[in-house]
């Protein structure tokens, strides 16, 4: 799903101590494909979290704060004291 990462979608990949110019070169696949019931939002939030470079990965903030949860009912949820 993911492929094999590679500079062009993670600057510095190959600089890091475990890569391994050996792996085999996977291409990235299509996400609609592998989950047709998450829907435009759900494959967006999706692949946001699914970013190799961690930069660039959606943190996990902005992940609550995602489209895909606006029609959530958030009171639904249950509560719990910190």
């Amino acid at each position: 799903t993911l492929g094999t990462p590679n500079e062009d979608i993670w600057p510095g990949v190959t600089e890091l101590p475990d890569f391994k110019t050996s792996f085999p070169n996977w291409k990235q696949n299509s996400l609609q494909v592998l989950s047709t019931r998450l829907g435009t939002d759900g494959h967006s939030l999706l692949a946001d979290m699914l970013i190799y470079n961690p930069g660039k990965r959606i943190s996990a903030l902005d992940a609550l704060k995602h489209e895909y949860f606006d029609d959530f009912d958030k009171n639904s949820l249950p509560t719990y004291k910190a």
